[in-house]
Formats: structure tokens, sequence, C-alpha cells
């Protein structure tokens, strides 16, 4: 593509520390790209960790992510196969907000519950047979009390069976990279075959904090249930830090005998959300201890900007063979620069669109792209799209135009 035809847009965004400058242009290629989730990413930040003194862990496995940015700050024995106790219902309630997202079920959808689910150990809700909870109650004991038999209630109301839902939760976790991940329960009581590790712990958390529904309950410290027979079950966190740490977003804890004491947990502090995994502790303590160790770490050593704000037009193109006679163009999706506090980094910003883009078009078709350099380096190439469909005109609308365009 000649020069000419592209709209080339050096940016700048203003942070403190860091100097900008304007980065190298390349033709963009135009593909039809859907914008995905932002993913962990394959390259950690060890070079980063060698340079401060990341916290010593006692459990058999830790991982810290940076949801924002997916930038990986700390592993220990993250891709170990583990047992994971309830921290398997962080993928159990990955398949609830999914199906919650594609209309299948709804939050005030009324559950029958079976013989199966009010019969299931553990931890519970001590929900009544044959009694129907509403979803947004089921998932609000799952989130809080981590409540198997409401697991199993909802199991069966979504995918009919819990064996079909099972293979559901290994699904959702495979469609995330999650390598070193096998579910046979949907509740993580002990069973054989099942394992998962901290790494993918962490990705899976990341999914679910995306749900709009995942801040419903995260914060609730205790409530009680009321049955349909009016009888009252108090039911309390088991996240002692959403009390305890500032900024924490709720997380997942988990223990039997063969797992430990484990936790997945996510904090915030401006744009930085850290996702920290613990397990197999020794205690219930230790995990707490040692997951608000990983939170520190990443909140006192690191820092987290907006780059590309996907909520915000870019620019105006031009359109040709459509009813309109502009558009729009935005980011796919948001670009956050991570960096250890203090870095001297020097980044810079490029948009490179069509001068014209040429109806019909998908509006997630990738039309142009945003590069994002460090230090001269690329670093991210998030691609430009239009967000709504441009319609090519049809005869009469295409001669209204030629009308109009005479009047002015």
């Amino acid at each position: 593509m000649k020069m000419q035809n592209l709209l080339m847009t050096a940016l700048t965004v203003a942070t403190v520390g860091s100097t900008f400058v304007t980065a190298p242009c390349c033709e963009p290629k135009v593909t039809a790209v859907t914008a995905p989730e932002v993913a962990v990413s394959e390259v950690t930040a060890d070079e980063v960790v060698k340079q401060n003194h990341a916290p010593q862990i006692t459990a058999k496995a830790g991982f810290l992510l940076e949801a924002n940015s997916g930038k990986v700050l700390f592993t220990h024995n993250a891709d170990q196969h583990l047992p994971i106790a309830s921290m398997t219902k962080v993928a159990t309630l990955g398949v609830i907000y999914d199906a919650i997202a594609q209309g299948k079920i709804n939050m005030d959808d009324m559950v029958l519950v079976s013989e199966r689910a009010s019969s299931m150990g553990g931890s519970q809700a001590f929900l009544d047979a044959g009694s129907e909870y509403s979803v947004r109650d089921l998932i609000q004991s799952i989130v809080v009390a981590s409540a198997n038999d409401s697991c199993v209630a909802l199991a069966e109301y979504v995918s009919g069976s819990v064996e079909n839902f099972v293979e559901e939760m290994n699904s959702f976790a495979r469609s995330l990279g999650c390598q070193d991940t096998n579910f046979v329960n949907c509740t993580g009581l002990p069973a054989t075959g099942a394992y998962s590790c901290a790494k993918d712990m962490a990705k899976m958390y990341q999914k679910i904090m995306q749900s709009p529904h995942y801040g419903d309950f995260n914060h609730v410290w205790m409530y009680d249930l009321t049955h349909p027979s009016g009888r009252v079950t108090g039911l309390t966190n088991t996240n002692k830090l959403i009390r305890r740490y500032q900024g924490c977003l709720g997380g997942k804890t988990g223990f039997t005998n063969e797992a430990g004491h484990c936790i997945t947990v996510a904090a915030k502090k401006g744009d930085l959300q850290p996702i920290a995994v613990i397990i197999g502790a020794s205690n219930s303590q230790t995990r707490f201890n040692e997951s608000s160790a990983l939170l520190d770490y990443a909140c006192q050593n690191f820092e987290n900007r907006l780059v590309v704000d996907a909520s915000k037009p870019l620019q105006t193109v031009k359109l040709n063979n459509a009813v309109n006679e502009e558009v729009e163009v935005y980011p796919a999706y948001n670009y956050y620069h991570l960096t250890a506090k203090n870095q001297n980094d020097q980044i810079a910003l490029a948009v490179e669109v069509p001068a014209t883009v040429t109806a019909p078009c998908n509006g997630t078709a990738e039309i142009g792209q945003v590069l994002v350099t460090d230090n001269g380096k690329v670093v991210a190439e998030i691609p430009v799209c239009t967000r709504t469909n441009v319609e090519k005109a049809n005869y009469w609308q295409t001669v209204q135009k030629i009308i109009r365009r005479g009047q002015l």
C-alpha cells in the first residue's frame, strides 16, 4: 500500500517517568479478527523479578499475574500438577457466567434441587431437595461459602448433568490455554485424576473477573440464606482477605488433606490488578500471608498505565460506497503498559489506518493497527476496527448522496 493512502498518526501519552518518541510505521494487514480477551503473557517478567526482592513462598506452588497487562510477575512451581480443592469452583463459576452471557440461563431463573445436589458433603448451603432456589442465590452461596450442593444444582441446571457440566469446565480451561488442568467434578472434592496448577488457576480467575457478575457477591462477608421452607442458614465467606487486605477484589479458597491450604485472590491498586495463587500451604494463615505478600510485591514494585484505551475513538476515516460519509475507528482492546517502578521507559504509539474504507466492512474487521513500542522495541500491535458494520449503499442511496453533494 502506498504511503499516501495511509493516515499515520503518532500519539503520545503523558505519564510520569517516561519519554515518548514516534514509533516506526508499517503497512496494516486487512484481515477479519475478533477482539481477544486479555491473555497471560508467555514471556514472564523474570528480568524484572531479578531486580527486586520477590517474597519467599513455602507453599508447594505460587504464581503472580497482573490481570490488565497479562504480565507474569512471579512463579514458583507454577506448572506443577496439584490438587486444588475448592478452587475448582473458579472453573465452575466460569461455565456458569458464560451460560448467563450466552442467554442460556438468567439470574432470576428458579432451579429445582435434586437429591444428588442436596446430599453433597463438605462445604454446603444445606439446600432442601425438591425445593427451588434462584440462580442468583445459588451463585452467591458458591462465591461466599463455597457451597458444593449449589455447584451440583447449577451444574445439573446448566448442562443437564454434572458429567456434561464437567466436560464444559474442561473446555472452558482449554479455551484459555490451560494445558495443565483436568477436572472430574464441579466441587473440588477429592477425586482421582483431578488436578490443576498455579498458572492455570490465574488464567481462569482472570477470565471470570471479566464477567459483569464477578463483583456481585465477592465482598459479602456474612449473610443469611432463606430457604423456601422459611429455614435460614447463616453463611460466612471463606476468603478472609476481603476484610484484611485493602483493595481485595475477591478470591476463592480451598482445602483438603490432599491439596493443603489454597487460595486464588485478586486486588486492585489504580490500574494494577494483581492475581495471586497459592497452592499447598501448610496452614490457613500461611496461604493468606503468602498470597498477601505476593499482592504487596506487585503493588509496591510495579505500576501499570492504560496506554491504548478501547473506549475512545482514535479518529474518523472516510467511507467509499457506503451510506455514511465517514466512520469512527477504535482499538480492538485495551493495552496496559506494566513496568517496574521508576523504570526509565520510552513509549511510543503510532496509529495506521487507510485514508478510505470501502463498504461493505464488518465491524470487527481489522482495518489498521496501533503500534506500541518501548525503547524502540515493538511490544504490542493492537488491531483497529470500526466497531459497527459498514453497509454498502444501494443504487438509490448512492443517487441521494450525489444529489446532496451537489447541493452543498
